[in-house]
């Protein structure tokens, strides 16, 4: 029986859910040129096609998707048997994989990250960014054991626990007719363009976002999507409109961006972190270790 690289394996399976191997490199925290090496090697051992690239786009073969879908649910269990034997065979040790949204990362995220590697010196975490809805399904598959979204998201059968409550601030360029505000309501904005995240990877806060303007009488009008949060600032800064985003990610605005404070009460957001029922002992580990800084924080 032939026997394949895992690493090449695991490398195509991200090509083949992201669809983009820049995306794909950024999850896998590689560079993009090992990315691409990896699937052509494994194409070539295969002997056909796995992927139809093109300068726009990058699609999968019949044959790729047939791979994809099947060694996909092969990896998936081969991956959370090994974390799950291991962290049960050393305790205190082994690896824990962590999913965070774009809106998690600045918040209390990397204290809790921080925390549990002080408290667990001997065990390794994983990071990898996911939307929201990703970390749902990649919590069921057992790719990841710990997620970091919007409360919203969050669905039966996993468990959460609440960890944030953020509000939402108005992010535009300071050179926008808006940015001399010292702070404002959302129906002030009912007539300005927005920029948002695109509904396939931002689904949950889009709708977040919705709820809060229809809360003010209106929806927002969408100018610009995209999926990343560095290109939502560049077309703030080039003034194609404005957004709604956690105040947490004021200290990482780059110098051309304002955030200004909302009036309206109900402008506010939760935050979680989700696992599966009947965690493995590193995974209950990280629970306790985020429950009991809740306590601490809700005491200051």
């Amino acid at each position: 029986m032939q026997v394949y690289d895992l690493t090449q394996l695991r490398y195509f399976l991200t090509v083949a859910e992201t669809l983009n191997f820049r995306r794909a490199a950024e999850q896998l925290n590689v560079a993009q040129p090992a990315v691409s090496r990896a699937v052509q090697q494994l194409e070539s051992r295969l002997g056909f096609a796995l992927l139809h690239r093109t300068t726009r786009r990058v699609t999968l073969t019949t044959a790729g998707a047939a791979l994809a879908k099947q060694a996909g649910d092969a990896m998936q269990q081969l991956e959370q048997a090994v974390r799950n034997a291991k962290q049960i065979a050393t305790g205190n040790a082994g690896e824990i994989i962590l999913g965070y949204s774009a809106q998690a990362a600045n918040g209390v995220m990397p204290e809790l990250v921080v925390r549990f590697r002080t408290a667990f010196p001997d065990a390794q975490v994983g990071l990898y960014s996911l939307a929201s809805d990703e970390q749902v399904g990649a919590l069921l598959s057992g790719r990841i054991d710990i997620g970091f979204m919007l409360t919203d998201a969050c669905k039966a059968p996993l468990e959460q626990m609440t960890i944030a409550s953020e509000r939402f601030v108005v992010l535009l360029s300071k050179y926008h007719p808006l940015a001399k505000r010292a702070s404002i309501n959302i129906a002030d904005l009912a007539s300005v363009p927005f920029v948002m995240g695109t509904p396939k990877r931002w689904a949950t806060f889009r709708s977040l976002i919705d709820n809060v303007c229809l809360k003010a009488g209106f929806l927002p009008v969408v100018r610009e999507e995209t999926d990343d949060v560095p290109v939502l600032f560049q077309l703030l800064s080039l003034q194609r409109g404005v957004t709604l985003y956690g105040a947490s990610i004021v200290p990482s605005l780059p110098p051309d961006l304002k955030a200004i404070p909302i009036k309206d009460g109900f402008a506010s957001f939760n935050l979680g972190v989700a696992w599966r029922k009947e965690p493995p002992p590193l995974v209950k580990a990280f629970v306790e270790v985020a429950r009991a800084s809740k306590h601490v924080r809700g005491k200051r």
